[in-house]
This record gives structure tokens, C-alpha cells and sequence, in this order.
């Protein structure tokens, strides 16, 4: 302390005196206010009902933001102190007004910006659709049509269906198992939410009888949350979070996920064990045929349970493979090329100075199904699929858009390049015999991506020369030459 006056008194003398009063008491605060950062206990609360996320379970903290919080207490000065509440909605409500001044695992949106200060991203997770066996596969938001769908409340799905899907009809629920259990009460027709959380509820109700059944919006970012004023925390927080290697990552996650929990009470079992007690030198012949019974149950449960095991790593083969590919023609689907091409930040992370973007577009595809059928329709796309698999290079991406649209991205390429490529597929078009005898032709534009350019700019040049094409007659090739 006396070392920090005689500074403040040396700076004093000299001619910056307003200066050195600035600097000292500048530093006595921080001094100050890092102490009493490292002295506070954090009050933090939770989503209750959000395994493997997070959860309250005999009033203790459970799931895989406990083994975060954890982390982040040994490896800093900060102490965390569990304040319990009922619902997520009561959670956001201590948030609010002060009674928490943290919540370790949430999304970052506009209206909870209104009121948290957010970490950096370190937990990410797709989101789903989940259905009854009999409801059809419907990809995302865009094919729900009339249909109900359930989601949490206070959760960033219900803010974000709001704002761009407004037509879609929903019922707001308490919780994710609440919302799963409206579906199977058929007081809903889709449930939507993570995957995660819906695979730990499938594998501890044993509901078999519930689907994937489609895309859920964008994948989690899921942050830590400090409440106004405890802005100080988040620069000690993101540094542990930092510190983090992505085996630990990986262990946490591998802890959490795909945890089966049988809660089941036999009572049988203890009807039969008092009644052998009660009669036991009368019934011992009784008792142990009970025994033999008991045995045979328990393993009918077991093989019960490795069938069970096995639904369920076919389930996430098939969820991993969906989240990335067309189901009709097994390209890559939008969601793959919007995260690892349109993505501004990962485009300048790998830019690659010679990308050219094809967006095809089969020509009058509409009649083709209101003529030959949608049957044959879904024939024709999975048959153009191929020829355009067998005309690309190998590190070319070709990517389903959408109904009749494709897009592919070409590396290392040119325009004479990409030009003379359609015209390849082009000539293969017209010499490939589609189903039903279906003459196809389709419309090409091609742009190319300029230095500094973001891939959703190129993207739109491409779709505008695609426009350009079938404005001058279809079954021909436009470049959008804009340098």
C-alpha cells in the first residue's frame, strides 16, 4: 500500500498531475475490483427439466453444464452457488431481476441480450422435428403445412419460429418431455427440439414409437449468461472455457449422452418376497418356482434392453446421415452447404481464390410431375443426380437446393472451365434416357467468386444469371460476368 502512494505522490509533483490522479485511482480500483471478483460467490440457476443439458435432480445440479461449472471453479478464483427453480421460465425471471447473476447454458438472442452479456460459444447441438411413426417425413418448418407443433416456452426455437415462420400453428409447453408426451397424447403433431435431450428422453421412456422427422431450425450455440453488472466475470469465464481441450469436450459430452435410466419399482416382486416370508415352511416349492420366474423376467428385460440399444444406434447413424444429406437422391442437402460454404466466417477462414458456383435448375419440372406423376418426378431427380455425380471432379460439391434446383461448387476452377463443364452436362442430358421417356432440359448460371467477395454475393450472381437463362428460353448456360 505504500509503495501505490508514494507513486500517486511522485505523480502528483510532476507537471501531469491530472494525469498520474487519473492513472492511480484507476489502478486502485482494479485492484479492487478484482478482489472482490475472486471473493464473490456467483449465484447461478438452471434449466430444471433439460437432460443430458442440464437438470436439478434431490436438489443438486446434474448434466453436462454441472461438469462446466465445475471445471470452470477448479481452474479459477470464482465460487458458484446453486439457486433452484421450478421451470426454465422461472429461471429466466431470477435472471431478470437479480436473484441469479448467472445461467451456465443457454442460446444468444436479440431480446435476451436485453439483459445478459454472453460468453463465447462452447457447446453446439442440432436441432429436430419428432412425430409419431404415421406422420411423413417432412424435412423442416417449410413442410409443416396445417400441422400442430408444441415448443418450450421461453426457449430461442419458439423466438425464432415466431419471427420467420409465423404461419405455423403452435403450443407453447412447460419443458422438452412435456412437449414429447403432447405428441404422444396426439394433442400435438411435431415436437421441436434438441437432439440430444429428445434421444436421453426416447432411451428413458422407451417411446419406440417416436421419429426423426425432420430438420429443426439452426443448431444450438449454447453460451454461458451473466446477468447485468457481472460483466467482469465473462473475461475469467471465456479464459477457462479456453483452457478446455477438445478431449475434455469429448468426455463430458460422452458422459452425459446416451445414458439409459431404468427407474422401475417391483413390487410383485416384494408382494411375493413378504407373502414366501410369511409362509415359508409351507411354500418352499413355491418360492423357488417364483425365483425361476424372476430369473426368466429379468432376462427377457435385459434382451429387452440390448434390442433397445441397438434402435438407437441405428436411429443416430441415420440422424447423422440426415442432418447432412438429401433423403430422395443422397446429395448433400442446404443445411450442409450453408454451414460449410455460406458461412462468411468459415469462408475466410479457407478461402479458396478460385471457386465458381453452378446453380441448375431443370426446366418446366412442374409439368413433368403434373404429367407423368410425382412418382416418376422423384425418378428424374435422383436419375440428374447421378449424371451430375459422373460429370464433376471429385473435389467438386454438388449440393440439392431444393424441389428442382442444384447447386455445385467447383475448386480450383475457371470460367472457361465451369463453362465448358455444362455444356458437358448439357450434351449428357440429352443423350441420357430419363424415366417414362421424359425429355429433359435444364437452365445453368454461373458466377465466380471475386476476391474479398462473401459466398452469399457470389451466390446471388449465380442465381441471377440461373434467372437470366430461363428468361432467354431455358436449356442453355449464363455467366454472370460482374468483375
Amino acid at each position: 500500500m505504500s509503495i501505490r502512494y508514494w507513486l500517486l505522490a511522485l505523480c502528483l509533483s510532476s507537471p501531469l498531475q491530472a494525469y498520474a490522479e487519473h492513472l492511480a485511482s484507476t489502478y486502485l480500483r482494479s485492484a479492487e475490483e478484482s478482489a472482490g471478483t475472486s471473493e464473490k460467490v456467483i449465484r447461478y440457476c438452471v434449466d430444471p427439466d433439460w437432460l443430458p443439458y442440464e437438470a436439478i435432480r434431490d436438489g443438486k445440479h446434474v448434466g453436462i453444464s454441472s461438469d462446466y461449472i465445475q471445471y470452470i471453479q477448479f481452474h479459477t478464483p470464482l465460487k458458484f452457488s446453486l439457486v433452484i427453480t421450478g421451470s426454465w421460465s422461472e429461471t429466466l425471471s431470477f435472471l431478470k431481476n437479480g436473484r441469479c447473476d448467472l445461467t451456465p447454458l443457454l442460446n444468444k438472442t436479440a431480446l435476451r441480450e436485453q439483459y445478459l452479456h454472453f460468453s463465447q460459444v462452447y457447446f453446439r447441438s442440432p436441432n429436430v422435428l419428432v412425430s409419431l411413426m404415421e406422420q411423413p417425413f417432412l424435412q423442416g418448418f417449410d413442410n409443416i403445412g396445417g400441422r400442430i407443433l408444441a415448443v418450450p416456452k421461453g426457449y430461442r426455437l419458439a423466438e425464432y419460429i415466431h419471427h420467420y415462420y409465423p404461419q405455423v400453428q403452435t403450443i407453447t409447453v412447460d419443458n422438452e418431455p412435456e412437449g414429447l408426451e403432447a405428441v404422444l397424447a396426439k394433442q400435438a403433431d411435431l415436437f421441436v427440439g434438441s437432439m440430444y435431450s429428445v434421444n436421453a428422453y426416447i432411451q428413458q421412456t422407451g417411446f419406440n414409437h417416436l421419429k426423426i422427422a425432420g430438420w429443426g431450425g439452426p443448431e444450438d450455440e449454447l453460451r454461458i449468461g451473466v446477468s447485468l453488472g457481472n460483466e467482469a466475470l465473462l473475461p475469467i469465464i471465456n479464459q477457462a472455457l479456453e483452457t478446455i481441450s477438445e478431449l475434455e469436450h469429448i468426455e463430458i459430452y460422452r458422459k452425459w449422452n446416451n445414458v439409459t435410466i431404468i427407474d422401475e419399482t417391483n413390487y410383485r416382486l416384494i408382494y411375493q418376497i413378504i407373502a414366501a416370508t410369511l409362509f415359508i415352511l409351507l411354500l418352499l416349492g413355491s418360492r423357488t418356482y417364483l425365483m425361476i420366474q424372476y430369473n426368466r423376467r429379468l432376462t427377457s428385460k435385459n434382451l429387452q434392453l440390448e434390442r433397445l440399444h441397438q434402435q438407437l444406434e441405428e436411429k443416430n447413424t441415420e440422424l447423422e446421415f440426415l442432418s447432412t444429406h438429401d433423403p430422395l437422391t443422397k446429395l448433400y442437402n442446404r443445411h450442409y452447404f450453408d454451414r460449410h460454404f455460406m458461412d462468411d466466417h468459415r469462408a475466410s477462414e479457407h478461402v479458396d481464390p478460385a471457386i465458381c458456383l453452378v446453380m441448375v435448375d431443370i426446366d418446366y419440372f412442374k409439368e413433368i410431375n403434373d404429367t407423368n406423376g410425382h412418382s416418376i418426378g422423384d425418378k428424374i431427380l435422383i436419375e440428374l443426380s447421378a449424371v451430375l455425380q459422373h460429370c464433376v471432379r471429385d473435389c467438386d460439391v454438388v449440393a440439392r437446393w431444393g424441389g428442382e434446383e442444384f447447386v455445385i461448387l467447383c475448386h480450383q476452377s475457371s470460367l472457361p472451365l465451369i463453362q465448358s463443364l455444362c455444356q458437358r452436362i448439357v450434351g449428357t442430358i440429352r443423350e441420357h434416357e430419363f424415366s417414362d421417356g421424359v425429355h429433359l432440359t435444364c437452365s445453368f448460371g454461373i458466377a465466380k467468386l471475386m476476391e474479398n467477395e462473401p459466398m452469399q454475393s457470389c451466390f446471388e450472381r449465380a442465381d441471377r444469371a440461373l434467372y437470366r437463362a430461363k428468361v432467354q428460353g431455358r436449356d442453355q448456360v449464363c455467366v454472370d460476368e460482374v468483375l
